[in-house]
């Protein structure tokens, strides 16, 4: 069995992919750098017309800020420069492609790169050309008479197919960040506001400088032979290098397929003869195997990764951009993106994220709610169930665990939290999903102090029933986990959260036992929220897979944290729950239940049954 160089070695396989696969590097970086330079120029322009919502005064005044940027040296040749580059390297990287089965996505993305043209091209020329050679007035009030109303559509439309073009391109180069899901609805707003301000302020202000009194404009036959002339060359140069790399495209297909072909074999997906040249994502799509590229094959995430069975000795070495991916992701020997090989020989390769065929589509999309971020995450764990489980009947153990699930659900939900998992006398949930790490760290500490004031008041409700008083263990960590959902047809879909945060969360909750707290929270997540707790008593624990102690805070009762008066006005005290010697909660004497950490949440059904046990008593 083959295997390939390591990822740090700097041999290169010679040959004709070894090029292209550097070519490919490096053109990608010059096509995100041109693009995000059109897409900077673009934003400000369509800001600039938003400003037409306030009038034409107002957008010329902000046009001469725009002008001072892009009217000078350096902004005219990054202007132009990505004008020019952009185009050819998207145009190289559309000709480098084997096959055209790709997700609707893509081919938008391609069919409105070649449709801006079409209507750019007039644009700039009208503007920009026309302005430098005859000193056409290129203010705003005399731009917009030319365009309203008559190319007032056409103008539009290019504002949208440009919009749209660039941030497709956006979506592609952020979607795979760990950062970009918690930003996803600001930039969505964005995205919308934008051209709908810029096509607001472009119909205002054009009526405007309609009726404004001044003098019609008359253009020379020259400037009219000229116009005509430049608008036909640049399209006719920009269609004519289109057609130029479809010529090669073709010509290239021609002879690959009158050569030979090899043989691809797809672990658990059959074998296929094909023609050399094709990626090997390429080949997962026109073969229609479900596969995962989340970044649509530009090097950019990990997930078309594939495993190289046999064959990877004949595969040129990764380029810069896939060694360094490769590396961040610790990727072991033989693995390679799908989308940066092209086998020219006989490969085996086994897919290492497969995606499942929708039942409409043939499209494989990754679930865009997975991400990474920082949570916190609370695991709670009774103790001694095995002793109480023996001592009680089958029925009655089930009727209490599940009133003991409905208090902590209550107490979990109330504090914005989610349970993502159950496992026998024991829970799993996770906060901070739709807040911030400070309030997600106070939630689960005063989620935590309802969970132990709502076991204490099961003790009471059930004191008769029970042998042995209910205990509970509570760990609380924050830190980066990833968070999102698993499915296949036998167990549905659930969502989980996963990574060594909740591995510490589990080991703190196992240390209560140890240490005779009933809560145990990590110093990371006591930073977070930026509260002091009087009566925590900082501990310092072993973790499995760290040489060093990890410092704790553990509660032996309802932690309180250090508050500010406004603070005393929305919350009450907590209550104080002393310890015996073994550790263990002692009942206190019936007081006045304290509204939880958090006014206005409900209580638990325990809590509200022993409140008003203790009103009765008290009245009476």
């Amino acid at each position: 069995m083959s295997s390939p160089p390591a990822i740090g070695d700097k041999r290169r396989t010679p040959g004709f992919d070894t090029g292209m696969n550097q070519v490919s590097s490096w053109s990608r970086d010059i096509r995100l750098v041109s693009g995000m330079i059109l897409l900077v120029f673009a934003t400000t322009h369509f800001l600039n017309h938003a400003v037409g919502i306030a009038g034409v005064v107002a957008m010329e005044r902000v046009q001469e800020w725009r002008y001072a940027l892009w009217h000078s040296w350096p902004g005219t040749v990054a202007l132009y420069g990505a004008l020019i580059v952009h185009p050819l390297f998207a145009l190289l990287r559309v000709a480098g492609r084997r096959t055209f089965r790709m997700p609707t996505r893509e081919l938008l993305q391609i069919a409105l790169g070649l449709a801006i043209p079409l209507l750019l091209v007039d644009h700039v020329v009208g503007t920009r050309v026309m302005g430098s050679y005859f000193q056409l007035d290129e203010s705003y009030h005399a731009v917009l008479r030319r365009l309203w109303p008559n190319l007032a559509m056409t103008q539009s439309l290019l504002l949208l197919l440009v919009w749209t073009h660039g941030i497709i391109g956006l979506h592609f180069i952020l979607r795979s960040r760990d950062g970009y899901a918690r930003w996803r609805d600001v930039f969505l707003l964005a995205v919308i506001l934008v051209p709908l301000l810029a096509l607001i302020g472009f119909a205002v202000a054009s009526r405007e400088a309609a009726q404004m009194a001044l003098p019609p404009e008359t253009y020379s036959d020259a400037q009219v032979a000229m116009f005509d002339r430049d608008v036909f060359w640049g399209k006719a140069a920009f269609f004519g290098l289109v057609g130029g790399f479809a010529l090669f495209a073709g010509f290239r297909e021609f002879r690959v397929r009158t050569t030979r072909a090899i043989t691809v074999r797809f672990v658990g997906h059959g074998v296929r003869k094909t023609v050399p040249g094709p990626t090997v994502l390429e080949m997962f799509r026109r073969f229609g195997i479900p596969h995962a590229a989340l970044c649509g094959g530009r090097a950019r995430c990990a997930t078309c990764r594939v495993l190289v069975i046999d064959g990877a000795d004949h595969l040129p070495a990764p380029g810069p951009n896939e060694a360094k991916l490769l590396r961040r992701i610790s990727a072991p020997p033989r693995v390679r993106l799908a989308c940066q090989i092209r086998p020219r020989d006989d490969l085996q390769v086994q897919l290492l994220l497969a995606s499942k065929l929708g039942a409409a589509s043939r499209n494989i999309e990754l679930d865009s709610s997975i991400g990474r971020r920082g949570l916190t995450v609370m695991v709670a764990d009774l103790r001694a169930f095995s002793a109480l489980s023996e001592r009680q009947l089958p029925h009655e153990l089930m009727g209490l665990l599940n009133r003991f699930f409905d208090e902590m659900a209550q107490a979990i939900i109330a504090h914005g939290g989610r349970i993502d998992a159950l496992y026998g006398d024991g829970f799993m949930a996770v906060f901070g999903l739709e807040v911030t790490p400070a309030k997600a760290g106070l939630s689960a500490i005063a989620a935590a102090g309802d969970i132990v004031r709502a076991v204490e008041a099961l003790n009471r409700e059930f004191s008769a029933a029970l042998p042995l008083p209910l205990r509970i263990g509570i760990g609380i960590h924050t830190g980066q986990a990833i968070f999102g959902a698993v499915e296949n047809d036998s167990l549905g879909r659930h969502e989980i959260t996963v990574g060594e945060t909740v591995t510490i969360a589990s080991q703190l909750e196992a240390a209560t036992r140890r240490v005779l707290a009933d809560i145990v929270v990590s110093e990371a997540t006591v930073a977070v929220t930026g509260r002091s707790f009087a009566d925590a008593t900082p501990l310092k624990l072993m973790i499995k897979g760290r040489d060093t102690p990890m410092a704790a805070y553990g509660f032996a009762r309802t932690p309180r944290g250090d508050v500010t008066e406004e603070d005393e006005e929305r919350e009450a005290p907590a209550e104080a729950l002393p310890v015996a010697t073994d550790g263990a909660a002692v009942s206190p004497e019936p007081e006045p239940t304290p509204v939880p950490s958090g006014t206005g949440r409900r209580r638990s059904k325990a809590a509200k049954t022993t409140a008003k046990a203790t009103s009765e008593k008290q009245d009476g």
